[in-house]
């Protein structure tokens, strides 16, 4: 039975998807055409049948590759729990694990920006929003979500990245994460112009092509044969662009957010073995001013 031997974990709009799309560009590597599968989300891995359900993700495999998945429910604690330990049971210990971290308030802006896009959410004031909604801080509680991982697998297994190296910096990051998964990097395969999932070039996947998109037959005789990059193209030209307009967080919103998410940003910074804050707060207060 195959199945991953790495996971990408999160955090949500820290560049995952870039990321992922980066990896799969190495013959090396495997990842299911359909990031975000969560299967370690629910008990219902556990069985022989769910075990079966994930493993077919990987039926196609080759011999010398190595496989991982991503998928950003994995550190959405409270609301999603047990991950770590379904993973330790079904992965066994040897699991490698990439944490993808951005600073705690703009993720939480554009995790607020791709809800309203996506229309999960109806409150287009991220003021509003972030008091309302407790995922939009919980998400950047980046030691809180680490906490299980690190108790079931060990600090050694979890590579720890900031969204802003790899935006930065894709090849240095890409060579980070494949020597940690064991795996030749192939920097020269990234197509540094793209990046992926951006909220303000989403499209919504609704209507006719939704529901093909959804058959069976599409997603076993169709899809196999187009690329990443030829989807996107497709999708991008019949589908329409969703609407992220919203609200920028007030000098007083963020720095609620920045009080509300010190304690864990000095336990993170203790996980990264640094003696100062992982984000200067000084330059996220700067930064929204200037936005607002």
């Amino acid at each position: 039975m195959k199945l991953p031997g790495f996971l990408i974990i999160g955090a949500m709009k820290s560049g995952t998807t870039t990321l992922y799309r980066d990896l799969i560009a190495n013959p090396l590597v495997f990842m299911p055409q359909d990031k975000e599968p969560g299967n370690l989300n629910t008990d219902e891995v556990l069985t022989d049948a769910g075990r079966a359900r994930y493993a077919a993700l990987f039926a196609s495999m080759r011999e010398g590759q190595v496989g991982g998945e991503a998928s950003t429910s994995y550190t959405k604690l409270p609301e999603i729990g047990g991950v770590a330990g379904r993973a330790l049971k079904v992965l066994g210990p040897g699991l490698r694990l990439v944490y993808i971290l951005r600073e705690p308030v703009a993720r939480a802006v554009s995790h607020h920006a791709h809800e309203l896009s996506a229309q999960i959410s109806r409150e287009p004031d991220f003021n509003v929003a972030v008091r309302r909604d407790p995922a939009i801080l919980d998400y950047s509680r980046y030691a809180m979500q680490a906490a299980p991982w690190v108790d079931a697998f060990g600090r050694e297994s979890l590579l720890m990245l900031r969204f802003e190296s790899l935006t930065r910096d894709r090849r240095a990051t890409v060579e980070r994460v494949s020597a940690h998964i064991g795996v030749p990097a192939r920097t020269d395969v990234i197509d540094e112009g793209a990046v992926y999932n951006k909220t303000d070039e989403r499209v919504l996947n609704t209507g006719l092509v939704a529901a093909v998109a959804r058959t069976a037959a599409y997603r076993r005789l169709v899809r196999p044969l187009l690329s990443a990059g030829v989807r996107d193209r497709v999708r991008k030209a019949i589908l329409p662009r969703a609407k992220a307009t919203q609200i920028s967080p007030t000098p007083e919103t963020v720095e609620w957010m920045l009080g509300q998410l010190a304690p864990d940003a000095e336990a993170l910074a203790g996980l990264l073995g640094e003696s100062g804050p992982v984000w200067d707060p000084a330059r996220v207060r700067q930064k929204f001013q200037a936005a607002s």
